[in-house]
This record gives structure tokens, C-alpha cells and sequence, in this order.
């Protein structure tokens, strides 16, 4: 009997850092928030996994869905409407998909994760077609593949969790060809695995989601080579799991999605990789998937489960870790797969949702922001700076509406330098647009030699109050 799995391991890309910091970049309480349902019925497969970015290199996130059958590609329009490319990937019953560029070309290719058959390596031609690579990775129930530099030569590798067999690691040799480390890790029904420097030692390390085990946590000795840590992390039927920093002391905790009507679990890292129940029993459901990000714009990680024919689930985080129910029902279906990121291109986080059991794949928008009753802000809405001097509010032009061409007016004047050098245009196109913000929200805050001038309230951090500190002294003289 199959499981009813999977989700994705990898979430990315750079709108979907931009996201979280845009509208809350200069935000100072933006407090609620609301998803609402875009209406599109994306496909009617038994779909398992979604994964985000940009395949087709038009600047916008698309996404990649692996499905029990042929996986499919859908290109977005920079709106967050999604078009079927028409590409059937396979004939695999796929599990979970994983975007990352394998073969060094500089493009988003894709590995899958298939239950009974070979894993397989698609890669991109840069336009967002993809073509099977002729690799055939083990013949496990895989039901997750998570990519990253595990043995630190600088390119993607991958590890695998199986279904009642161990867990692998496939190691890449810069070119988009996998070869099997030889590592058997566990031998429990593992659903997920996310990798992550969970012991601060500088390589990524893995926690594993085990449906019949306790989670586990396996270190990494920089070359690549696991080691089991010991701990047995609860004893749920686990069928996700997501890292992030959740209580804002800079390691990496865990956000942990279960089953079988078993409450979600928060566990927190002491930094060195040691990991502790937080004591929080996060809803009653039978959650498949569990994805973290800014969801409501304070600076902190949020999360959403994809839960298993009851309605999707937002926590909201406090800052210190604690989440709190927002209070929405997203849907109601088999829903196992969730993947966060700016789809339409207004600043906050939206989500994509893959449902199984022949029900259509989902986009879920941000509904503008608060302080936007006309909803139509693209990103700069809510900052709660409309007070601010030499501002003019995020209403940048005064028509009385936030739009795009607030946007293009803050980006015209965005890095403008001595000589009245156009840096606003970081990508070089001739137009100050949104993929201007992406590129500066990519390397913000980093410098040669590792100088942190972004840091402008020097609190060892670049966030929000950063940029809110930027904007309440802009246009000013600097002092000598």
C-alpha cells in the first residue's frame, strides 16, 4: 500500500526572501493579514509536491508539481497567473520535486523523488523545458528529496528519505551527474528531510520526519558523511518538517507537521544542534506539509500546514517562537504540498498548494495589506511611514492610490549615487521595475570584507528597522 505522501524540500528563491521583507521591511504593525483563494483550478492529478522558482527566466516565480503520473510545469505571468506549459514529465509516481541548478549552467533544473521506481534528474534549457537526463537514482519508495552542498565542493547534492528503507545521499559531480554515497541513514518510514547547519559548524546538516520512528537528526562531518546525533525527537507519525529560525536567536529550529490527528510540534535548537520540544501542540489535524516564511510582514517566520481533507492552517509567530492560530480555513482538500513565495509580484508571500487525490493544485494570495483598504498596494503598502518626512507616505505620486507607479517612482530614486549615476536599475534593463528590488533584496546588506553598512541601527542584524531608519532620515545631508 502506498503512502499519501509528499511535500517539498526545497522552497526557494529570491522573491521569496524579497517577499518577506518588502512590505515588512518598513513595516511597524502590520498586524493581520488574509489569504484568499485566486480561483484557479491548476490541473486535476493526483499531485504530491509543488516547488517554486524561475523556470523560464522571465523574473518571476513558476512552479514545477510532481504528481502520481506525468509531472507538470506551470508558468507564471509575473501576476500569479498560472498557465499549464504543456510539458508531461515522466510517467513516475512522484513524490516530491526539488528545484536547484544541478548542472552549473546557471538555470533551475529538477530532481524527483519517485515511490517504487528510479528518482529522476530533468534539467533546463534556460526557457523552462526540461529534459529527462537518463539518470535512474535507486529504486526505493522515495518521498522527499532535499538539495545542497553536502560535501562542500560547491556544487548541489541530494539526500533522499525512503519509505521503510535508509535514507541516501547522492553526491554531484558539478555536471548534473548523481552517484550513490553509499550511506544507508535509518531504516524508519521517513517522509521528509530538510537539510540545514543545525550544529553551527558551517556544512548542512539534516533533520528527517519519520512517520513509525522518532524524528531524527544526522550531523555532517563537511564532507558529506552523516552521522545519526541520537536524538529521538518526539514519537508522531511525522510527515514534515521545515528549519528555520523561529525564536530569533540566529540557529535554525524546527517546525514539525504530523498526523493522524496529532497535534504540530515546535522544536527549538540550543544552537549546537540539540533540539528540545517547545511544549506547543499547534492544531489537531492531519498535516502533510508545513512551509515557514513572513506571512504577515513583523519579521519573524510564520507557517502554514497543508492538511489532509480539512481546511490549510496559518500560524502566526510572536517572534519568540510562539504561534498563535490566525484563524483562517484555507480549502478543504487533500492538501500535500505547500510552497510559499511572492507570486504575483506585490511584495508579500503567497502560496501555492498541491492537493492529491484528483482535486485541482491552488494559488493562495495575500489580500493587500491592512493599512491598503483599496488593496492594491504593490509591496510598499503598510509601511507605516506616511508621516515620515521627505516621504510623502507609500502614496509616493499622490493620486490617492498605492500602485506600481509608486514603485517605479521609489525605484528612480533608489541607489541614486553622486553624479546622479542610475544605480536604481540593478539589473541593467533600462527600467526601474520589480525585478530592480529583487536584485538589491538579494545581496542587501552584503559587502566586500564582510561590512555590514546596511546595518544602519549597528544591531548586528539587517532587517526592517534598517531600512525604516533609511527612509526616516532620507534626504537629509550625512554628517562628515
Amino acid at each position: 500500500m502506498l503512502p499519501s505522501h509528499h511535500t517539498p524540500a526545497v522552497r526557494l528563491l529570491l522573491p521569496v526572501l524579497l517577499a518577506g521583507g518588502a512590505c515588512a521591511g518598513i513595516a511597524s504593525a502590520q498586524s493581520t493579514f488574509e489569504f484568499t483563494d485566486s480561483g484557479q483550478s491548476l490541473g486535476n492529478r493526483n499531485s504530491r509536491s509543488v516547488a517554486l522558482g524561475d523556470l523560464d527566466d522571465d523574473g518571476d516565480l513558476d512552479a514545477m508539481v510532481a504528481n502520481g503520473g506525468a509531472n507538470t510545469v506551470w508558468t507564471n505571468d509575473g501576476n500569479g497567473t498560472f498557465t499549464n506549459s504543456g510539458q508531461t514529465l515522466g510517467n513516475s509516481n512522484g513524490f516530491s520535486v526539488a528545484l536547484g541548478d544541478l548542472d552549473g549552467d546557471g538555470d533551475l533544473d529538477a530532481m524527483v523523488g519517485n515511490y517504487d521506481q528510479p528518482n529522476i534528474v530533468w534539467t533546463n534549457d534556460g526557457n523552462g523545458t526540461f529534459t529527462d537526463s537518463g539518470q535512474a537514482l535507486g529504486n526505493s519508495g522515495s518521498l522527499c528529496v532535499a538539495l545542497g552542498d553536502l560535501d562542500g565542493d560547491g556544487d548541489l547534492d541530494a539526500m533522499v528519505a525512503n519509505n521503510n528503507q535508509p535514507n541516501t545521499v547522492w553526491t554531484n559531480d558539478g555536471n548534473g551527474t548523481f552517484i550513490d554515497s553509499g550511506q544507508a541513514l535509518g531504516n524508519g518510514r521517513s517522509y521528509e528531510v530538510a537539510l540545514g547547519d543545525l550544529d553551527g559548524d558551517g556544512d548542512l546538516d539534516a533533520m528527517v520526519a519519520n512517520s513509525n520512528q522518532p524524528n531524527t537528526v544526522w550531523t555532517n562531518d563537511g564532507s558529506g558523511l552523516f552521522t545519526n546525533s541520537g536524538q529521538a525527537l518526539g514519537n508522531s507519525k511525522s510527515n514534515s518538517v521545515a528549519l528555520g529560525d523561529l525564536d530569533g536567536d540566529g540557529d535554525l529550529d524546527a517546525m514539525v507537521g504530523n498526523y493522524n490527528g496529532q497535534a504540530n510540534t515546535v522544536w527549538t535548537n540550543d544552537g549546537n544542534g540539540t533540539f528540545t520540544d517547545s511544549g506547543q501542540a499547534l492544531g489537531n489535524l492531519w498535516s502533510r506539509s508545513v512551509a515557514l516564511g513572513d506571512l504577515d510582514g513583523d519579521g519573524d517566520l510564520d507557517a502554514m500546514f497543508g492538511n489532509d481533507g480539512q481546511p490549510n492552517t496559518v500560524w502566526t509567530n510572536d517572534g519568540s517562537g510562539t504561534f498563535t492560530d490566525s484563524g483562517q480555513a484555507l480549502g478543504n482538500s487533500s492538501s500535500f504540498g505547500v510552497a510559499l513565495g511572492d507570486l504575483d509580484g506585490d511584495g508579500d508571500l503567497d502560496a501555492m498548494v498541491a492537493n492529491c487525490c484528483n482535486q485541482p493544485n491552488t494559488v493562495w494570495g495575500v489580500d493587500g495589506c491592512p493599512d491598503d483598504p483599496n488593496k492594491t498596494s504593490p509591496g510598499f503598502c503598510g509601511c507605516g511611514v506616511v508621516d515620515t518626512p521627505g516621504l510623502g507616505g507609500c502614496d509616493l505620486n499622490g493620486d490617492g492610490v498605492y500602485d506600481d507607479e509608486d514603485v517605479l517612482l521609489a525605484m528612480t530614486e533608489f541607489g541614486i549615487a553622486e553624479a546622479g549615476a542610475p544605480l536604481g536599475d540593478l539589473n541593467g534593463d533600462g527600467v526601474y521595475d520589480a525585478n530592480d528590488i529583487r536584485v538589491g533584496m538579494a545581496d542587501f546588506g552584503i559587502t566586500e570584507a564582510g561590512a555590514c553598512p546596511a546595518d544602519t541601527n549597528r544591531d548586528g542584524s539587517v532587517d526592517g528597522q534598517d531600512l525604516a531608519a533609511v527612509l526616516a532620515n532620507w534626504g537629509l545631508p550625512c554628517e562628515e
